[in-house]
């Protein structure tokens, strides 16, 4: 697929605008559009949605996720979107309350009986996470974040998986004063839209 048709949703799980985590997604998205590709980004701060709340449809009589709400439209366009971004500071050990909310309503994508299913995922393969993670933390914690996360999205077709990290960041643009950090989203972009 070319860099041009590399359509990519970035969710932005700060409840806090133009902070961190927004900060090194926003430069990964530049650097996406300079590579041609179509982006979309979304702040969860700004929808009305929750959590799944277990109806079970999505496997019993729908083939997507049985709540209506502001988050209805972001799932549908992810089944548009080859590369998906999630970008979150980390909040008591793990990515903020909204976008794990997102994320447990992925689970719509499983198709019914996914455990024996050889096809498990109602999107297509060969798709792409880039996982932004900002922590005011030292580097030796909260390492192994998107690895929890990793097999979910996995099963769901994200073949590729990516980690911008940034630690030791804690006041809104501090990300700017270390070049690494944006090298780093200049880099998995050139990767992802390279290919």
């Amino acid at each position: 697929m070319s860099s041009g048709k590399k359509r990519t949703l970035c969710l932005l799980g700060s409840p806090r605008r133009q902070g961190n985590s927004d900060a090194l997604a926003s430069r990964f998205c530049e650097r996406a559009a300079s590579h041609g590709a179509a982006v979309e980004r979304i702040a969860l701060s700004d929808l009305s949605f929750g959590g799944c709340r277990n109806l079970f449809r999505c496997k019993t009589d729908l083939t997507h996720c049985g709540q209506a709400d502001d988050l209805t439209p972001v799932l549908d366009s992810l089944h548009e979107a080859p590369v998906l971004v999630l970008a979150s500071p980390v909040y008591f050990t793990n990515v903020t309350g909204l976008l794990k909310s997102a994320i447990d309503r992925f689970f719509s994508f499983l198709v019914p009986d996914y455990p024996s299913k050889a096809d498990k995922s109602r999107l297509s393969g060969g798709r792409t996470l880039v996982f932004v993670q900002v922590q005011g933390e030292p580097e030796d914690r909260y390492r192994d974040l998107l690895d929890s996360y990793s097999a979910s999205f996995k099963l769901l077709g994200f073949e590729h998986q990516h980690l911008i990290r940034a630690c030791d960041v804690r006041e809104p643009g501090d990300v700017f004063a270390h070049a690494d950090f944006m090298k780093q989203c200049d880099a998995v972009a050139g990767d992802v839209y390279g290919r």
